[in-house]
């Protein structure tokens, strides 16, 4: 607030009307004259929030600009640039100022959102989560500021600041797939976005609750939708604005090198300078640049071989061929987790199961997953590669996934090398090395982005082990990494290393006999479900 010294009671009172009229006309005054904020690195702790000129041009002018015409934001930022108190606080301006003015606070998780429940007397710090931070300021502003019969304790409740005065209400919620559904919102924020666990259906439901979005987030350690929006990979429109360290007259160079030394590489270009290639070092498949993106198609003139992994944490499905030139093309694939694997028999044209139950009717498949099926279903019956161990894992109750996909004639080739990492490595090298086509669709995009960041793990340089690293790290790259890896042990083991001799009629009883006899009953739909 302005420094009254030496003014007279009556010019204190006239300066004090104009600012409490100027504030509720414009949030860069409101903030920058009369809110605090906090940080427990620098003292005194508590500071006047004196925004610096970005704050003031590309955070809350812009912020007002998207929620008063209606369009979506993304902000990318680099660590305490003091993002999220400028967003907080503009939307604090108009749930005090602006009628009309609910909006919807999201993060990761619970935690995240309102930490501030429990004891009312309990006066200790938890400015660390969204509506803690609503609670500081708050406590912070003058009384003159607050709307009238407004009462922290009755109106400020878990994951709920109500206005008595005009009716506005900030909500919260933590992420899941029917994110802010049953609502309307003036504005919906997005907290660090980059590492929601159900980011895809959260985007989506929102798209019917708001007309405006603010993502804020760094760059996440994963594929995720919010990398897709930055990069314009589904083509929404969203205005993207980036917040680097140099905004910020804090950020010295002195700074930067003290960053850089108490990081990690990657730690360093993610979290500081926004760089959203997750891994930089010990990846596995460097090979992968010699990849070619674009429009490579199905081609109907030739087979089809489709590579599984089995995961006890997720399934994933890729479709490949060989064109003229024998080089491999990944025509499309697929990824989920915590399904059955009934839940994904719709991507080979099975609707119901044997006992004549509708897949429809047991499953939700979203707008991701019925996308990913009308993509492939022009396919013809592929030849399946997969874990050899996959009779020994079970993602369904009372069967094994084996079982499970015999049930809907899904037989998995397996070369006995698929077990040993070693051997699918080299093998996958080769083939990348004399490279590969890859089919551009959303569902490719983050197969590539699961090779390029498929690392080993990095041992301190304290580290006394002199074993060798010989496996890469388990993290959402892992399955993709494998059923490609499971493509090349066992195409090229099975496909273009046997000798090319003419193969003798299928004995009755054989592996072969069975598949012929169930492609021959499945061609007369004489099969159930099919």
């Amino acid at each position: 607030m302005n420094n009254f010294q030496g003014l007279s009671k009556n010019e204190k009172i006239k300066r004090l009307k104009l600012g409490i009229r100027e504030a509720s006309e414009d949030p860069i005054f409101f903030i920058d004259r009369f809110l605090y904020t906090f940080n427990p690195k620098v003292k005194p702790y508590h500071l006047p929030f004196n925004l610096f000129p970005f704050q003031k041009d590309k955070i809350i002018l812009e912020v007002r600009k998207a929620i008063e015409q209606g369009y979506d934001i993304f902000f990318e930022k680099c660590r305490e640039m003091g993002a999220t108190y400028a967003i907080l606080d503009t939307l604090l301006w108009f749930w005090r100022y602006i009628p009309g003015s609910n909006f919807l606070l999201g993060s990761r998780k619970e935690q995240y959102v309102d930490n501030t429940k429990g004891n009312a007397d309990d006066v200790s710090n938890k400015e660390e989560s969204l509506f803690g931070k609503l609670e500081y300021t708050i406590n912070k502003m003058y009384p003159f500021l607050l709307p009238k019969n407004f009462y922290i304790r009755k109106h400020l409740t878990y994951m709920s600041l109500l206005n008595p005065e005009n009716g506005n209400v900030i909500s919260g919620e933590s992420s899941n797939q029917n994110f802010s559904r049953g609502g309307r919102f003036k504005a919906i924020m997005l907290d660090e976005f980059a590492f929601w666990e159900n980011d895809v259906a959260a985007w989506g439901a929102t798209a019917d609750t708001t007309r405006c979005r603010i993502v804020l987030t760094t760059p996440g350690i994963r594929p995720t939708k919010a990398r897709r929006l930055r990069f314009n990979k589904d083509g929404e429109k969203i205005k993207i604005l980036t917040l680097p360290y140099n905004l910020d007259p804090r950020k010295t160079k002195k700074w930067l090198e003290i960053e850089r030394g108490r990081r990690s590489e990657e730690d360093f270009a993610r979290e500081i300078m926004i760089n959203w290639e997750t891994s930089l070092s010990g990846r596995v498949y460097p090979e992968i640049k010699y990849a070619k993106v674009g429009d490579y198609p199905y081609l109907h003139n030739k087979p089809l071989f489709c590579s599984w992994d089995f995961g006890l944490d997720g399934v994933a499905i890729q479709w490949w061929q060989y064109n003229n030139k024998k080089q491999k093309r990944l025509i499309d694939c697929y990824f989920n987790t915590n399904k059955p694997i009934s839940f994904y028999f719709p991507l080979f044209g099975i609707k119901k199961l044997k006992d004549g139950r509708k897949l429809e009717n047991l499953y939700t498949y979203n707008d991701d997953d019925l996308k990913a099926i009308e993509a492939v279903k022009a396919f013809k019956q592929p030849v399946h590669f997969g874990d050899p161990d996959v009779s020994k894992r079970s993602l369904i109750s009372g069967t094994s996934t084996k079982h499970a996909l015999i049930e809907v004639d899904i037989y998995i080739r397996t070369n006995p090398q698929a077990n040993d990492f070693i051997s699918r490595r080299e093998k996958s090298k080769v083939m990348l090395q004399n490279g590969i086509e890859i089919n551009q669709t959303p569902r490719t995009d983050f197969f590539l982005e699961c090779i390029r960041n498929s690392r080993y793990p990095q041992r301190l340089e304290t580290s006394q082990a002199t074993t060798p690293i010989n496996l890469p790290i388990h993290d959402f790259t892992s399955h993709h990494r494998t059923a490609m890896e499971f493509f090349a042990v066992n195409f090229e083991d099975i496909y273009e290393d046997r000798p090319r001799k003419k193969e003798p009629k299928e004995t009755e009883g054989t592996f072969e006999w069975h598949f012929e006899q169930r492609r021959k009953q499945r061609a007369l739909g004489q099969l159930s479900g099919l």
